[in-house]
């Protein structure tokens, strides 16, 4: 991946354990974020639609630095220029250039 491509900023959310309370529910504990520089691109239609995903929202491809200590899962979400994004599956990770590309959906 050209590092030149990578032209927007991106933060990666990772929420807190959720602790059981004495009155029966929940309580989400601290999370944490990381920024990191990304190229991001808005799937077409046909695109989301090959992939078996809704197109009644918006889906991106993100391409990001990744290192193996940072571990993106499921169940992290991500924050691009002020929205957020469910990521949906990993496309591809390449472990010899850091490079990271999956696909997430924007939550509403």
């Amino acid at each position: 991946m050209n590092t030149g491509k990578l032209n927007r900023r991106i933060t990666i959310v990772t929420k807190g354990a959720m602790t059981p309370t004495t009155i029966g529910g929940f309580t989400e504990g601290v999370g944490s974020t990381k920024t990191t520089w990304c190229s991001a691109r808005q799937l077409s239609m046909a695109e989301s639609l090959s992939y078996g995903l809704e197109t009644a929202i918006a889906t991106f491809r993100f391409s990001f630095l990744y290192y193996a200590v940072d571990e993106v899962t499921r169940i992290k979400e991500l924050t691009f220029e002020g929205r957020t994004f469910r990521i949906v599956s990993v496309e591809n990770v390449d472990e010899v250039k850091n490079v990271i590309t999956l696909i997430a959906n924007e939550r509403k």
